[in-house]
């Protein structure tokens, strides 16, 4: 057999500084001196933790019993325990896939933790006893365990490995962690018959790489082969830190992906997995669980859609009517997926359905009202980004419906009815979806602009020896606050309560809702609230949004080296209106402010009419989605409404 190309993406060897590597020891087993008496890991003093090793080995097996090959897994890593708050790393996850009637195995080889006591080191191994299985998706589960005996100072050091009989996609190789990495290394073995693509996330290059043909023959079978050796690591790479306002990790982790994108036959010929879009799309309308289940949905709904008094309704009432019925009597069961699992007249019947089935349904009774709906695929956010240079299934994980009315194009999910007709689940705010027709390579960006704020409005008075401040107080919640409010909400008024008070709220009475059931319409609620009124000598001060402005920067990082995806333009309106006590005059109000920024608009106005003052403050930011070097200047103007907000009004004693 000739020479295959392995890898159809190569990145050569580059070469850096390695920081101390003399102090630690990368074999299993073996201990040094610096790793057990280490306190503080030189290049990051603030580390809870450091991986000291990661070295992984992946290569594939005959399989006797099945006639194929299957892929190992193999794992190796040591992890010291710097700070208290490190003992979390010592609880491990190890994700294990299944699928139909096949499935992964996951084997814990060997597990220790060390301890130094009493000048000698004390090994405590893991009882296999305590490892447990859980399910975490409909084809995802993970093996979870606890090391023994970890304390500030321990080093951990395992040994696992996964079987797998799934061939087409070889597990992620994370370089980069939430604590700092001493050193990772990944070894490939890859045999004539499979070629691989794969991504590197996070960084360009690799500290270590090569790649040789081995020189020994393994026979299985009537098979006889060699192995192509890939080695690739990395070394000293900071804690990934950036984890507020990005889409998921693995977007930004430095990582690889792997996919197989060709089968060789040992007799001749050959197996393109990876293809194009347009063939992509159309497998998705062939598939029995996508295509084939939107067909039989389609004649399932004939007897639906005239049920739903359409008769000279305009397409854009016919949108809002059809998706507010199956919101209103479908139940999404929680499984998020692209694929239907049972069958559409089924799903009819019983009412409820994964993410897929909904939404799938929802354009099978569009198209039967003569809406041209089409299914528009897409990786939720913490599904991760869509790489567009590689036409795959997997990278996809959710199924939405877009609707091109005119010059306008709706997109529209069935799963969450406390959200408007229009208004996507912000875990399919994600950059941009696939659209799923025959020949398709067309993308469409997924984003929501408008601004998601909440109006609330103060009514401030006092008792009649003005020891006491009581407030009224009414909230407007407008699109995703709305939806926010509603679910805290959920039919119990002990829950918005609870909620309150932990906005500071002092004992809210009087709780009144309005419009819950309806999400066309804001979601209205009000309340009552007294505290002790702030005075000092013969004065008053006036907090005139109570604390439910802004108190805390959402911005906490120093610097910031990833974009800010915030998903939606956040926002806000006040108005108070406070009641002057007899006897009392304004001593104090803050200056007028109105700034249009390139951030954030703000405005406020504190004015005195008659016996009362009335203050108005709004603001906004400009975008959901703000560059990198820009994120100083967000931190500062979001300080700048966290001050402005919540300055005092002071009246004083005539």
């Amino acid at each position: 057999m000739k020479p295959q190309n392995y890898f159809c993406i190569v990145l050569f060897f580059c070469a850096s500084t390695v920081f101390a590597q003399e102090n630690y020891s990368f074999q299993f087993g073996k201990l040094t001196q610096h790793e057990v008496e280490m306190t503080k890991y030189e290049l990051d003093s603030t580390a809870e933790a450091v991986v000291v090793y990661e070295m992984g080995k992946y290569y594939f097996l005959g399989d006797d019993a099945s006639g194929r090959f299957k892929l190992r897994m193999d794992k190796q890593l040591k992890i010291k325990i710097l700070k208290q708050a490190g003992l979390k790393y010592a609880d491990i996850e190890i994700p294990y896939y299944e699928s139909g009637n096949e499935f992964e195995t996951v084997k814990v080889n060997e597990a220790t933790t060390y301890n130094y006591e009493n000048n000698q080191l004390i090994r405590s191994k893991l009882d296999t006893k305590n490892i447990f299985n859980e399910k975490t998706d409909e084809n995802w589960h993970r093996a979870k365990f606890s090391m023994p005996n970890v304390k500030e100072g321990s080093i951990i050091e395992i040994d696992y490995s996964i079987v797998s009989p799934f061939l087409f996609n070889l597990h992620d190789w994370e370089f980069q962690h939430d604590i700092p990495v001493v050193s990772s290394n990944l070894e490939l073995r890859i045999i004539p018959y499979y070629e691989y693509v794969y991504i590197m996330r996070g960084a360009s290059k690799f500290d270590e790489y090569s790649q040789e043909a081995m020189t020994n023959e393994i026979r299985w079978g009537n098979l006889l082969y060699r192995e192509m050796q890939i080695k690739m690591g990395r070394k000293n790479i900071p804690a990934f830190r950036d984890e507020e306002f990005i889409t998921s990790p693995n977007d930004y982790k430095n990582m690889i992906q792997f996919q197989l994108s060709v089968i060789h036959y040992p007799r001749g010929g050959e197996n393109k997995i990876m293809s194009t879009w347009p063939a992509l799309a159309n497998d998705f309308l062939k598939d029995e669980l996508f295509g084939k289940y939107i067909e039989a949905a389609e004649k399932a709904s004939k007897k639906i859609v005239p049920t739903l008094n359409l008769e000279g309704k305009t397409d854009a009432e016919k949108i809002q009517i059809i998706t507010e019925y199956v919101k209103a009597n479908y139940n999404w069961n929680g499984t998020i997926t692209k694929f239907a699992r049972e069958k559409a007249a089924k799903i009819i019947t019983n009412k409820t359905g994964n993410s897929a089935e909904l939404n799938l349904l929802l354009l099978a009774l569009l198209r039967q009202a003569g809406i041209a709906a089409k299914p528009l695929v897409l990786s939720t956010r913490g599904h991760g980004q869509i790489p567009t240079n590689y036409p795959f299934q997997q990278f996809f994980n959710y199924v939405i419906v877009l609707v091109e009315n005119g010059d306008d194009k709706i997109s529209l999910d069935a799963t969450e009815p406390m959200l408007a007709f229009n208004e996507l689940p912000t875990r399919c705010i994600n950059v941009k979806g696939l659209i799923i027709e025959k020949n398709s390579d067309k993308w469409v960006e997924i984003e929501q602009n408008e601004l998601s704020h909440t109006e609330k409005e103060f009514s401030i008075g006092f008792t009649e020896d003005r020891s006491v401040q009581k407030t009224h107080v009414n909230y407007t919640a407008f699109s995703y606050d709305a939806f926010k409010y509603r679910k805290i909400y959920y039919g119990e008024t002990q829950r918005l309560k609870e909620y309150l008070e932990k906005q500071s709220i002092t004992s809210p009475t009087n709780i009144n809702v309005k419009n819950y059931d309806d999400s066309e319409q804001p979601f209205m609620f009000s309340f009552d609230t007294e505290s002790q009124a702030n005075t000092a000598t013969d004065k008053l001060f006036i907090s005139p949004f109570l604390k439910l402005a802004p108190q805390d920067n959402i911005f906490k990082q120093n610097e910031r080296t990833l974009p800010v995806d915030m998903i939606l333009r956040d926002g806000g309106s006040y108005k108070a209106t406070i009641e002057i006590p007899a006897g009392y005059k304004v001593e104090y109000l803050p200056k007028t402010l109105n700034h249009e920024g390139l951030i954030i608009d703000l405005h406020y106005k504190a004015e005195q009419h008659g016996n009362s003052v009335i203050v108005e403050a709004d603001y906004a930011f400009k975008k959901s989605m703000y560059e990198a070097k820009l994120y100083a200047a967000l931190k500062f103007s979001y300080n700048d409404v966290i001050k402005k907000l919540n300055e005092m009004i002071v009246l004083a004693k005539e």
